[in-house]
């Protein structure tokens, strides 16, 4: 006998269990039962994969949270994403000074004094990744900004001034051709996951929730002095002024069109975050803004519809705009009456071109508007530069300079323009850039906020992606060279 058995046969023992004999032949056939099974074979003892628990939250984010960091100390391109998600958030979300503690209030395209900002250190960290690793790429993507950085020396050493008013706006134009490469080298990286798009869509709900928070009276910013009544009733989010946060959110509707929709999710995401974005950018009473986010959204309707792809989804994105922009009308009319010109818009433009003849060449420096043409209009001198982005860079640095400025711009807008009408590109991001335009058009012809801190970042960031993708889409059917 041996321990534990039952019947001379040692539990657990195949080589013990009992015969039976196979009908027609003589070789026996042994069947083995588990002594933990029940009747039918059910096992007592030991609970089915089905009716395991689950991990817990906490170790799936645990495990996620191994898994990103595992990927980023082993894979350079997700490093680049990583930080180009990070790059996303200091612009739309937290773009905070750091250094120095105190700012000097200047209205112009950049502060009064050379500032650290939160989104300064992400572009150092996404320079210093992107030059590690694709350093070809971005050397030719700033070589678009070339001629307007060697026109921008060239003056600098020669003419303009070398106030801290002059260098801060010296260094913010250079930040912007930076973050355009930034942009345009990190694409490639970036173009199977599109994080850029999701870490804009992301910046949307964030700003959707600061919005509601301050609804219910627990604002996450507080705007306070004279424009704290300027703005009164109007949604500003996490920014500090309703115009401004109405740009964060064209950008966002513009990522949230380019999504990835390969399945029912995504294909959710994509049109409730542009639904948050009208609703946002209705809440702050932008009219440049709504009628910029509405047209984008048609045209892009429009090219769709024209170039055959045009799918009855869409019927749920034109009737979203169409309920929002009636939603807006009581507001609009509103506005529309207390403010039928425009403000004092056409005095500056007369101002405006008055600087530009006097200084065609040289302009009056960058950053340099306000105090330079302040001293001679006391509407300028008040914190007011004209509201046309052309003009305004003429004015600042010649009309040669702004040329060059806007080249990188139109290059890429040309190149999706040819994507789209001539190579018939079934790339989405070029034909989202190509509804873009007239809207882009708007907000930069009847304002200057496009090329003011962030928001110009911003702008150059997306150009530089789109100009990246773009760039992609040629070289995939044939038209183009990597």
């Amino acid at each position: 006998m041996f321990t534990g058995t039952a019947s001379g046969h040692p539990q657990g023992d195949p080589r013990h269990a009992p015969a039976t004999w196979r009908s027609g032949g003589q070789q026996p056939v042994r069947t083995y039962v588990d002594p933990a099974a029940g009747p039918g074979g059910e096992n007592r003892g030991v609970r089915g994969p089905g009716r395991h628990r689950g991990p817990s939250l906490v170790v799936q984010l645990t495990r996620a949270g191994r898994s990103i960091a595992a990927g980023l100390r082993s894979d350079p391109d997700q490093r680049i994403v990583a930080a180009l998600a990070l790059l996303v958030a200091t612009l739309g979300l937290v773009p905070i000074a750091l250094a120095p503690a105190d700012v000097v209030i200047y209205a112009g395209v950049s502060t009064g004094t050379p500032t650290l900002y939160s989104y300064t250190i992400a572009i150092a960290v996404a320079f210093v990744l992107v030059t590690m690793h694709t350093r070809r790429r971005l050397v030719r993507a700033l070589l678009l900004w070339a001629p307007f950085l060697g026109w921008l020396a060239l003056f600098a050493a020669f003419h303009w001034d070398a106030s801290p008013r002059t260098v801060s706006g010296l260094l913010h134009f250079g930040l912007a051709a930076i973050v355009f490469a930034i942009g345009a080298t990190a694409e490639r990286a970036d173009r199977r996951h599109s994080i850029l798009l999701w870490a804009f869509a992301a910046v949307a709900w964030l700003q959707l929730f600061a919005i509601s928070a301050a609804v219910l009276g627990f604002p996450l910013r507080r705007v306070s002095g004279q424009q704290a009544l300027d703005v009164l009733g109007r949604a500003t989010g996490l920014t500090s002024h309703p115009g401004e946060l109405a740009k964060v959110l064209f950008f966002c509707g513009l990522c949230a069109l380019t999504l990835p929709q390969r399945t029912v999710r995504e294909r959710w995401v994509a049109w409730t975050t542009l639904g948050v974005v009208l609703i946002g950018v209705s809440l702050t009473q932008s009219r440049t803004v709504l009628a910029a986010v509405v047209s984008m959204i048609l045209i892009f309707m429009l090219l769709e519809l024209m170039t055959g792809r045009w799918q009855k989804k869409y019927f749920v994105v034109v009737g979203l705009t169409g309920v929002l922009g009636g939603a807006s009308l009581p507001w609009l009319i509103e506005r529309f009456l207390a403010d039928p010109g425009g403000g004092s818009r056409q005095h500056l433009l007369v101002v405006a071109a008055d600087a530009i003849r006097a200084h065609p060449w040289a302009g009056v420096g960058p950053n340099s508007y306000v105090a330079v043409v302040g001293a001679s209009d006391p509407l300028t001198a008040s914190g007011v530069p004209v509201h046309n982005v052309l003009l305004l860079s003429a004015a600042e640095v010649g009309i040669v300079g702004a040329l060059l400025l806007w080249l990188p711009f139109v290059r890429t807008a040309t190149a999706a323009i040819r994507s789209v009408f001539r190579t018939r590109t079934s790339e989405l991001a070029p034909r989202v850039l190509v509804s873009a335009l007239p809207a882009l058009v708007l907000i930069g012809m009847t304002g200057w906020g496009l090329m003011q801190g962030p928001y110009f970042l911003m702008l150059a960031l997306v150009a530089g992606y789109f100009h990246a993708r773009t760039r992609f889409s040629a070289v995939a059917t044939g038209n183009g060279r990597d």
